[in-house]
């Protein structure tokens, strides 16, 4: 099984797209390593995006489809759904 074996096949059947599983590892890689989600600015720095609008909207995605759980309106809250964390509510 791939690295994506469980989180790239999405609830509905289809698999994230090629930035999408870019910015999933990156969010994944991030609590590992610091214990806190990335900033988009972080996003957009480790990625090479241009646009902050294009990673939120991305993030959104990845909240929207099931790999990832954030508080809206919340800095650094977005994190991956198999994580172990406290509270973010």
């Amino acid at each position: 099984m791939d690295c994506f074996g469980f989180y790239g096949l999405l609830r509905y059947g289809t698999t994230m797209t090629p930035a999408q599983k870019e910015i999933f590892l990156i969010v994944d890689e991030f609590w590992k390593t610091y214990g806190f989600g990335p900033t988009i600015d972080d996003v957009m720095r480790l990625t090479g995006e241009k646009g902050r609008g294009n990673v939120a909207r991305k993030m959104q995605i990845l909240i929207e489809i099931g790999v990832c759980k954030g508080v809206k309106g919340r800095a650094r809250s977005i994190r991956p759904v198999g994580l172990r964390v406290r509270n973010l509510e």
